[in-house]
């Protein structure tokens, strides 16, 4: 016998579900097809059984009215082109949201290239637009490709299980700084057109000194057994 978690009714071993409050119950002695839901329990799992096909189709679709209703309003009012920003800004959220819906890629760094990529077209569209391509060529454009590959490398980091907390922890610090070093460098270039390391190398500074008494600690058998048994990691 057992007995609700929520109401505390007695069970018999053939129920599933709770009659008074009608709770799943998860008796790890029943059948699996006993114990299976008819909804799936996660949304990974309702995403997986989606006819994708179909899914892709709707968001077309559902995509393409705006875009249409927009480029016609735009061509009825006559006062100057502005149907590409719209346009751009419901690809580039097609791009953002639906994608990752609608197609399955076994690898997550996909995502975010294709949303760099987006944010790129956009963003160039725009430039485009406003003959502004000299702050998107020197400011924009490096600054995403940074942004992109520093949120790629941080992924790989995260995503390496067999990799050690503290070497993580190392890698994560040494993309940091490397990320913000390489940021003062495009705004250094882009405002003086030369570069200045400044704030980037005092931020960095500590930085390097962690990753190195992290290193110190990981390679020192005795000192990180001994931090382990006074910490109770």
């Amino acid at each position: 016998m057992s007995y609700c978690v929520q109401c505390g009714v007695r069970l018999s071993d053939d129920l599933n579900r709770c009659p008074l409050c009608k709770t799943e119950v998860n008796n790890p002695n029943l059948p699996d097809k006993a114990r299976e839901s008819d909804q799936p329990e996660r949304v990974e799992e309702m995403i997986g059984r989606m006819d994708r096909n179909y899914l892709r189709q709707l968001t077309v679709i559902i995509t393409m009215i705006p875009v249409l209703i927009v480029i016609l309003i735009d061509l009825l009012d006559g006062n100057g082109v502005w149907s590409p920003y719209a346009v751009g800004a419901l690809v580039m959220c097609w791009v953002f949201f639906a994608v990752p819906l609608v197609y399955r890629f076994s690898k997550p760094y996909a995502y975010v290239t294709l949303d760099v990529l987006a944010l790129c077209g956009y963003l160039a569209l725009i430039a485009a637009m406003t003959d502004g391509f000299s702050w998107y060529l020197h400011i924009v454009l490096p600054l995403l490709v940074l942004l992109g590959a520093t949120t790629l490398l941080v992924m790989l980091v995260l995503r390496r299980l067999e990799m050690r907390k503290i070497m993580k922890g190392v890698s994560l610090l040494l993309i940091l700084s490397v990320f913000l070093v390489l940021l003062e460098v495009i705004l250094d270039y882009a405002i003086w057109q030369e570069v200045r390391l400044g704030w980037s190398v005092y931020t960095v500074i500590p930085f390097v000194a962690i990753m190195f008494t992290a290193l110190y600690v990981e390679n020192n058998k005795p000192l990180k057994e001994e931090i382990r048994r006074r910490l109770f990691v």
